[in-house]
C-alpha cells in the first residue's frame, strides 16, 4: 500500500491564513457598519416613540385649556393668594385690569385685582432670553433655552392630582341637595378633596361660570363632603362641582401647566446623546401648595419651540366688542402681537390677548412647533441649515433656526407640528 506523506508547505499555510484574515477583517467591518446603522435606526425610532408619547400630553393639555375656568369676578372675602412664585413662570401670572365689577353694588367699572379676575386660558411668551428658575420642588435649576417660546395653559384638568380629573353635579331629592354619585367609585370625590362649586348659566346670549365661595370662611374652594352643598337650591340654579386639588390650602381656583424648552443646570442632567447647548421640552405644573414648579420632561433633546395663534377678530355687527365674529380665522400671530399677519390691528390683537372674555371668543387655533434631535451624532452627515420651525410662509411669525451657526450640523433634526382647536373656548363651540 502506498502512503502519501506529503503535507502543507509553509507558504500554503501563510496564504490560507492571509485569506482568512482578509475575510475576517471584511466581515468585521461589515458588522461594524451594520451595528452603527442599527444603532442610528434604533435611536431614531426611540425618538419617534418618545415624540408620540410625550407630545400627546401636550396635545391633551391644549385641548383642555379653558376647562372649568370661572368667567365672572370672584366675589369672596378670601380671594386666591397667587400663582407661580418666581420667574420665568411668574411673568405670566394674571394682572389687574379695569373691568365692570359685578361684585360692587351697583356694578361699575373698577380696577379689579388680578386675584379676583377670571383667568386667561392661554398665555405665551415670545423668544425668551435665558431665564433660570430656582423654585423647582426638586431644588434643581432649569435654564430656559434662549430664543424659544413659553406657553401657559390654564384649566382645571391640567393638575397632577386625581381630584382635578373629576366632576359631578348637584341633585335635589327628598328635600335635600347632595352631589351626584357616579356608578364607578373611582370617579367620585373623596372626603376633604378641594372642589369648586360653580353656578352655570347658559342662554342664547350668555355662557358663564360663577364660583360660589364657601359660606362660612369665604374660601373660593369647598372641602368635599355630602353635606357641604345642602344650602344650594337646584330649583333656581344649575350647579356643577369641579375637582381642584387635594392640597391643604389651594392657592388658585384653577390648575396651570407651563410648557417650555429648558436645560437643567445639574451635572449630567441631560441625556448623553443630546447635542450641546440644547434642552428638553418640559411640562411644569404650578403647585397649589406653594407656587413652585413640578417638572415633567416630555421630550428629550429639543432645540426650540415656537407658538402661533389663529384668531377670529372680525366683528360682523358693530354693536358688540365681544361677539359677532364670523367664525373664520382672519389673523395669525406669534405670542408677541407685533408679529402678525391678517386684518386685525395691533390694538385689537393686544386687547384679545389681555382680556379673558375676548380671548375665549376669538382664539380659534393654537399651533406648536418643536425642533427635536433625531438620533445620535453622525460625523458623516450634514444637516440642512437653516430649518424653519413652522409652516411654509410663517418665518415672520416663528423663526429659522441656524443649525450651522449653532454647531449642530452633524445631527439629524425633526420638526414636530401640533395644531389644536381648543374645544373649551367659546370660539370653537
Amino acid at each position: 500500500m502506498l502512503k502519501n506523506k506529503k503535507g502543507f508547505t509553509l507558504v500554503e499555510l501563510i496564504v490560507v491564513m492571509a485569506v482568512f484574515i482578509v475575510v475576517i477583517i471584511i466581515t468585521g467591518q461589515a458588522f461594524e457598519t451594520i451595528l452603527k446603522q442599527t444603532s442610528k435606526l434604533f435611536r431614531s425610532e426611540e425618538s419617534n416613540i418618545e415624540g408620540v408619547v410625550g407630545l400627546e400630553i401636550l396635545r391633551h393639555d391644549l385641548q383642555q385649556a379653558g376647562y372649568g375656568l370661572f368667567t365672572e369676578p370672584l366675589c369672596s372675602s378670601n380671594a386666591y393668594t397667587g400663582e407661580a412664585a418666581a420667574l420665568p413662570a411668574s411673568a405670566y401670572n394674571e394682572i389687574t385690569r379695569s373691568v365692570l365689577d359685578p361684585c360692587l353694588v351697583p356694578p361699575s367699572t373698577a380696577s379689579v385685582a388680578a386675584l379676583r379676575l377670571p383667568p386667561r386660558a392661554v398665555v405665551a411668551g415670545n423668544n425668551l432670553a435665558v431665564v433660570a428658575d430656582s423654585t423647582s420642588e426638586t431644588g434643581n435649576t432649569y435654564n430656559v433655552i434662549s430664543g424659544s417660546d413659553y406657553l401657559v395653559l390654564r384649566g382645571l384638568t391640567l393638575g397632577r392630582s386625581k381630584t382635578s380629573q373629576k366632576w359631578t353635579h348637584l341633585n335635589f331629592a327628598s328635600s335635600s341637595v347632595t352631589p351626584n354619585s357616579w356608578v364607578s367609585k373611582s370617579e367620585n370625590f373623596e372626603s376633604g378633596d378641594k372642589v369648586l362649586l360653580m353656578r352655570r348659566k347658559i342662554t342664547p346670549f350668555v355662557n358663564s361660570l360663577t364660583i360660589e365661595p364657601e359660606p362660612t370662611n369665604g374660601w373660593f374652594y369647598i372641602p368635599f363632603s355630602n353635606a357641604a352643598f345642602s344650602k344650594y337650591s337646584t330649583n333656581y340654579n344649575n350647579y356643577v362641582v369641579y375637582g381642584l386639588d387635594d392640597a391643604a390650602t389651594p392657592r388658585m381656583p384653577f390648575n396651570r401647566s407651563d410648557y417650555f424648552v429648558a436645560r437643567p443646570a445639574a451635572t449630567n442632567a441631560m441625556p448623553a446623546i443630546c447635542a450641546p447647548n440644547i434642552g428638553n421640552l418640559y411640562k411644569a405644573t404650578v403647585n397649589q401648595a406653594d407656587g413652585k414648579l413640578t417638572y415633567t420632561p416630555i421630550l428629550d433633546c429639543v432645540a426650540d419651540m415656537q407658538v402661533v395663534f389663529g384668531w377670529d377678530l372680525k366683528i360682523v355687527t358693530p354693536t358688540s366688542t365681544t361677539d359677532g365674529q364670523d367664525g373664520v380665522i382672519d389673523t395669525w400671530s406669534s405670542p408677541d402681537p407685533n408679529f402678525r399677519s391678517g386684518s386685525a390691528s395691533l390694538t385689537d390683537l393686544q386687547a384679545a390677548m389681555a382680556d379673558p372674555e375676548l380671548l375665549r371668543s376669538s382664539l380659534k387655533i393654537i399651533k406648536v412647533y418643536i425642533l427635536a434631535q433625531d438620533g445620535r451624532r453622525d460625523a458623516g452627515y450634514t444637516s440642512p441649515s437653516p430649518i424653519v420651525v413652522g409652516d411654509t410662509g410663517e418665518t415672520f411669525l416663528t423663526k429659522s433656526y441656524d443649525i450651522a451657526a449653532a454647531g449642530l450640523q452633524n445631527y439629524r433634526w425633526k420638526v414636530y407640528r401640533i395644531v389644536i382647536r381648543p374645544k373649551n373656548l367659546a370660539s370653537n363651540q
